[in-house]
């Protein structure tokens, strides 16, 4: 018995869905997505706190990876590099970049701000004051684990850090509320440096610690004591920005260069 299998000739073959895509579409577009999706997030970094901009990135990356999907039927898979890279300018621009303007600007620092009218710019990240003094009596340090996140289940901690804070006064006498202490902190055994050189730092409204012991005032408000930090801010915002264009040169290389390859190859 013999069987023979037959091939039908006549089978259309699918038919292509149209031309590809241009190397210049597929670049603008992803270029389009890299620099709106930074632009997008620098208000976050600029204005509101980093628990609220993680949530933003997690939401708003949402529609760029749907809409990158959707260009795949166009721009091939190549698009998705740029959702990836989409992705990195986001985070710059909270991170870093966003950060940098914030306090450039005076969004989110204020200065020469009297101890006793604190609690009129607890919205801001960073706080400088003016009038006031470290009281070396109402001090100590202790140490703790580094708690990094609550959770309904539990706490995530990290190394185990050695704190010091000073109760901070105001030189005209008056009472502040809520209580303002300096911080700061180290690992191991190296000591942090309270020093009265300093006039502030960063506006920390949550312990960082789990000891419930500690003799300090319910409801107290600390600074992460430092320096100014203008020469800093200055070289984040650079470094920030030169690597917002080292994406988008990176996207260049991605989208040309094979092509440059296959045209010599011609």
């Amino acid at each position: 018995m013999f069987v023979g299998f037959v091939e039908n000739q006549n089978r259309k073959k699918p038919e292509p869905n149209g031309e590809p895509a241009s190397s210049f579409f597929i670049f603008w577009v992803g270029f389009s997505l890299i620099t709106g999706f930074g632009i997008l997030l620098l208000p976050f970094g600029a204005f509101f706190p980093l628990s609220i901009s993680v949530w933003a990135i997690l939401v708003l990356f949402l529609p760029v990876l749907f809409l990158g999907i959707l260009l795949t039927k166009k721009s091939g898979f190549k698009i998705l590099l740029a959702v990836f890279l989409s992705l990195l300018a986001g985070g710059n621009s909270i991170l870093f970049l966003g950060d940098s303007i914030g306090y450039s600007l005076g969004i989110t620092a204020k200065t020469e701000v009297l101890p006793e009218e604190v609690s009129h710019y607890l919205n801001y990240r960073y706080l400088f004051l003016r009038d006031f003094y470290l009281d070396d009596v109402d001090a100590g340090e202790f140490r703790s684990p580094l708690l990094v996140r609550r959770r309904s289940g539990g706490s995530v901690y990290g190394p185990v850090i050695r704190f010091q804070y000073k109760r901070i006064r105001a030189v005209s006498g008056r009472e502040i509320k809520p209580s303002l202490y300096a911080l700061c902190y180290t690992k191991d055994d190296l000591k942090c440096n309270l020093s009265s050189l300093y006039s502030g730092g960063i506006v920390l409204q949550e312990p960082i610690w789990d000891r419930e012991e500690l003799p300090l005032t319910k409801d107290s408000v600390f600074l992460v004591w430092r320096g100014t930090m203008d020469s800093e801010f200055f070289t984040k915002g650079i470094y920030s920005f030169l690597f917002f264009l080292f994406l988008l040169l990176l996207w260049a290389l991605v989208v040309y260069f094979p092509f440059s390859n296959e045209k010599e190859s011609l």
